[in-house]
């Protein structure tokens, strides 16, 4: 099987983050020993967004805001490669046709941003469908996509199957840098063009595990 794995960046958020993301890392790890595929991508978290937000009191323009966070994103996933113990390609991966000779050479490619205006949900969706996945799967905090803000409603319903026109319409997704929801326009595009298997799920390693195993973890994208 063939994954790419969207990381989210709240797993770089403070050191009582660290042993989740080194237990979602050993998933991976064993996905990557019983002979998977697997590509990653990571977002840039709370420090992306502090930064953004200061360049933001500067007046900083949108685009230069997204290379700050496109800056932090690859920060991050440095520091995967390095967890990783050899199993990922030894640079960060910057463009697509890295991303091919690492995946080539059976190496896990690990990306941030690549572009100003396009999310790392887009990123991932785009290497998915890049590397003909079998499955994306998006680790986010909020483990699924509910009718309304889990955060703000404790009464939200988490989705286990949804079409792509109903998750639009879901979504409420900002473009300003720093703001991606779940999923930005361009990522949903992207997955319902190649029809590209998705699963949003918790930042945990059992989700994650179950995610890998092809059993039932968060929310499912259908095409109808």
């Amino acid at each position: 099987m063939k994954y790419i794995i969207k990381l989210s960046g709240s797993l770089f958020d403070g050191e009582e983050n660290l042993i989740n993301l080194e237990k979602i890392l050993h998933e991976i790890e064993n996905a990557v020993s019983e002979g998977n595929r697997v590509g990653i991508v990571v977002g840039g978290g709370m420090r992306a967004r502090e930064l953004i937000n200061i360049g933001r009191a500067f007046n900083l323009s949108e685009f230069e805001l997204d290379e700050i966070g496109i800056a932090i994103t690859r920060i991050n996933a440095m520091i995967l490669i390095g967890a990783l113990h050899g199993l990922a390609y030894p640079r960060v991966i910057t463009n697509f046709e890295d991303a091919a000779i690492a995946w080539n050479e059976e190496k896990i490619p690990v990306m941030g941003g690549l572009t100003p205006g396009h999310s790392t949900n887009a990123v991932a969706a785009l290497l998915a469908e890049y590397v003909k996945a079998d499955l994306l799967i998006n680790v986010t905090r909020a483990g699924g996509v509910f009718n309304k803000d889990p955060a703000k409603y404790p009464d939200a319903l988490k989705y286990e199957r949804i079409s792509i026109d109903d998750l639009k319409k879901v979504l409420n997704s900002s473009f300003q840098a720093g703001k991606y929801e779940l999923m930005d326009q361009v990522a949903l595009g992207v997955i319902e063009r190649s029809r590209i298997r998705t699963q949003i799920i918790g930042a945990d390693a059992e989700s994650l595990r179950k995610a890998l195993k092809g059993e039932r973890s968060g929310t499912y994208i259908v095409f109808e």
